[in-house]
């Protein structure tokens, strides 16, 4: 939660076995109940409510990358496009009801939080940007991030960046103007 933000108290009722997990959990994360119910409440309203509207599924890191791994270059690169030359776009709109660059940076920052794709730094110098992603999955998933971003940045803001693909990450270059 953010600080100074305005809150609002709510008695709610658990089963027993529910508040115990809770209990425990947070032990074990060195926060309280509260905090830990703060923080899937906040999960919910910013990520889940609308990744289920879009139809996301949960699948296990290392049985993705064996799905990813099992693709050619070309393939990959062909779904990427696919999926970033739309996807992007509706979600944002979804999700911010207009399509920004701020919003495209908020889209990527709750992908980076909720959906485990990796981690993102981004830095500017006016109308320059800097997009680095970092992540655990391989080269072909640094190939599958930089067609779908690259399409992604081209069909909401009209952008075409240049990217640059290693094993483990993927920096993406480009001018608003």
């Amino acid at each position: 939660m953010k600080t100074g933000q305005k809150t609002t108290t709510r008695t709610i009722r658990l089963p027993s076995n529910i508040d115990s997990i809770l209990q425990r959990d947070a032990k074990e994360k060195r926060t309280t109940v509260n905090s830990l119910i703060s923080a899937t409440l906040t999960k919910y309203a910013e990520w889940d409510r609308y990744a289920e509207s879009f139809g996301f599924i949960c699948l296990p890191r290392n049985g993705f990358k064996l799905i990813i791994d099992s693709l050619n270059e070309e393939a990959i690169k062909r779904i990427a496009e696919e999926i970033g030359s739309r996807q992007p776009k509706e979600l944002m709109m979804f999700i911010f009801k207009k399509i920004s660059l701020d919003n495209f940076i908020s889209q990527t920052s709750l992908f980076s939080r909720y959906s485990g794709f990796g981690t993102y730094e981004i830095e500017n110098d006016e109308r320059n940007y800097t997009f680095v992603i970092h992540h655990e999955l391989g080269r072909k998933w640094s190939t599958f991030l930089a067609y779908l971003g690259s399409q992604g940045l081209k069909s909401t803001l009209g952008v075409v960046p240049k990217f640059n693909i290693t094993e483990y990450s993927v920096v993406f270059e480009f001018f608003v103007p």
